[in-house]
């Protein structure tokens, strides 16, 4: 069988790339011949090296699976019938809307017509879109997943810190989304120069001012350290990390206060790598982290500002703020209480990891 993956593949650490390697590789495991065209260049760095001899400028000749993640206005190009067989669109948008009378992205729905299906990561992707109307009988939610062995045992990555206690706060990429600035504040009530606890902020840089929902973290740190002037330490990352799983290792704790999350593969990884997760309690990330398995953090939904949205603005889009104070006393109960919790959460974290491997999302893809 010939399948072809065309979408952001290799040139930046993008979460759209990830899952797109992963499936690719799970279908090469499995012999069948795969042509990965990335559409937003390449840089050889981002080609992982089991992947690097099946790259390719442009599609040639036909075949029986498409499979892009990307957003719908580009699915006629990607997907094109032209190439045959069936034609699978991955995509998540992570805003909704406060009545279901009106459409957060008016025209997105009308792309369906140019697939087989789209593939939604979670139920909550999946209502996003019922709202933008797409129809129900287009759609199949097919979770993300994880290469679980790849976060076992291993190497670990080398922080300066020597505090014992790690919160990891992985950010791919500085957008208003991820709402850092709460995740800051959080961890400046939590924790002072006293506790022998360290944040890892690990960060990618890039250029604040070019798109309007990205955020220049340099900023939004001097602020934190202006306001929490005895807060506890922090060790900025901002090298890109070829096996993410090794930062894992270095970590105790997953932390995130994002407003809005189709999926979160960060706190899935975190599972799979025996962390503590402290997350929100919305979105995408409650299909796998419950009270079973994570520490979920309470909030409150409320209108989101149109500069974090990254299509046209909306009076209507809605996102989940966290409550800072809550989730600074489970960033505490995190580290305090973490050998009780790990022997609680555990059972549940194994179980919740094997339900999302690439093995079984590519099971489904296939099924299809």
């Amino acid at each position: 069988m010939r399948i072809k993956i065309q979408q952001f593949l290799f040139k930046r650490s993008h979460s759209w790339a990830v899952i797109g390697q992963n499936i690719g590789r799970e279908l090469l495991n499995r012999g069948y011949d795969v042509d990965f065209i990335s559409t937003d260049g390449i840089e050889e760095d981002f080609i992982p090296n089991d992947l690097m001899g099946f790259v390719k400028d442009k599609p040639s000749g036909k075949y029986d699976l498409q499979l892009s993640y990307t957003a719908p206005h580009n699915w006629p190009h990607y997907l094109n019938k032209d190439f045959g067989g069936k034609r699978l669109a991955i995509w998540n948008y992570e805003y909704n809307v406060k009545n279901s009378n009106h459409v957060l992205l008016p025209g997105f729905g009308k792309f369906s017509k140019d697939i087989d299906y789209l593939l939604p990561s979670s139920n909550f992707s999946k209502e996003v879109f019922l709202n933008m109307k797409v129809p129900d009988n287009k759609m199949i939610v097919v979770p993300h997943g994880i290469f679980a062995d790849k976060f076992g045992p291993g190497k670990s990555f080398n922080l300066k810190t020597k505090k014992t206690k790690k919160i990891l706060l992985n950010i791919a990429q500085p957008h208003k989304r991820k709402a850092i600035h709460l995740a800051l504040e959080s961890f400046g009530k939590a924790f002072n120069k006293q506790d022998d606890v360290c944040l890892v902020a690990k960060i990618l840089k890039q250029n604040a001012t070019d798109q309007s929902f990205n955020i220049d973290f340099n900023t939004i740190y001097k602020s934190f350290e202006k306001k929490y002037p005895n807060h506890a330490e922090v060790e900025i990352v901002y090298d890109y990390i070829k096996d993410i799983s090794e930062i894992y290792r270095s970590c105790d704790v997953n932390f995130s206060a994002t407003f809005a999350e189709c999926w979160h593969l960060p706190s899935l990884e975190a599972l799979a790598s025996g962390l503590i997760n402290v997350v929100p309690n919305y979105g995408g990330i409650k299909d796998f982290c419950n009270d079973e398995n994570s520490l979920l953090i309470n909030g409150k939904i409320v209108r989101c500002p149109k500069d974090h949205l990254y299509w046209q603005p909306s009076d209507f889009a809605i996102h989940f703020e966290i409550d800072t104070n809550d989730a600074a006393k489970k960033l505490q109960e995190s580290i305090f209480n973490s050998e009780k919790l790990r022997e609680k959460f555990l059972p549940n974290m194994k179980n919740t990891v094997n339900k999302f491997s690439w093995k079984k999302v590519t099971d489904q893809i296939l099924g299809i």
